[in-house]
């Protein structure tokens, strides 16, 4: 994971840092682009460059969070109290679409950085959720109770999900993941609004615990381990 610098000449090395890279991976590719590459052509010793990233996944997961960043920037009065919640959906993925579009060619290296432990930045995934609260939180009518502290994790989680299928969409102008998106706002409003009934919001539980990695690896945890000794036989 890359270090936040705290001086103004640090955040302009590992600025430069990243600017060379993004131009190293479209010249030469993202595999032929070592860090020794890297740190050459920013005219830093690479010793230097691992102060900054320890990898190239370091360097995307940066890119990654500057994204989000902006994508978090284009949502500020887009997601004011009032707008349905379909509205507020649609406007936070088209947001992200705007933002990482250009970069559409590192999308399943956003993907590893996404879901590796090692590579992975909290900072990104609390932008992303806090994108998704204000969704919730400013939508009128306000969503079901029940659902309403949950709801913005499984909007979270099932945009991850759209954003794997846009990550490897090679339409052009990735049209059948856009499709996708714009599809999702309002069948996952409606989802919402039907989970006023018991039996849907246990389905809405159930389907937040299936794609919840955490609650995937408290189960595994949980699980009991069956014995390999098995019982003599009888004399």
């Amino acid at each position: 994971m890359s270090i936040q610098p705290r001086t103004e000449k640090g955040r302009q090395t590992q600025a430069k840092l990243l600017s060379t890279a993004l131009d190293c991976f479209a010249e030469d590719g993202y595999r032929a682009s070592s860090m020794r590459i890297i740190a050459a052509n920013a005219g830093v010793s690479l010793s230097h460059a691992y102060y900054y990233f320890q990898s190239k996944e370091d360097i995307v997961a940066q890119l990654l969070l500057n994204l989000r960043n902006e994508q978090y920037g284009l949502c500020q009065g887009r997601l004011d109290e009032g707008n349905t919640l379909e509205s507020n959906i649609r406007a936070v993925l088209d947001a992200g679409v705007l933002a990482l579009a250009p970069y559409h060619e590192f999308g399943p290296v956003f993907l590893k950085v996404l879901l590796s432990d090692e590579y992975a930045n909290e900072q990104v995934s609390k932008i992303e959720l806090s994108l998704w609260e204000q969704a919730v939180a400013g939508a009128r009518p306000l969503p079901p109770l029940g659902i309403r502290r949950d709801l913005p994790k499984f909007l979270l989680l099932v945009s991850r999900h759209v954003f794997s299928a846009w990550a490897y969409d090679q339409s052009a102008q990735q049209r059948r993941s856009r499709a996708l998106m714009k599809n999702m706002a309002p069948v996952a409003a409606k989802f919402a609004v039907l989970c006023r009934l018991p039996v849907v919001r246990s389905l809405f539980e159930d389907i937040l615990a299936l794609m919840d990695p955490k609650a995937i690896d408290k189960a595994e945890v949980d699980l009991p381990v069956r014995s390999t000794l098995r019982r003599p036989k009888a004399s």
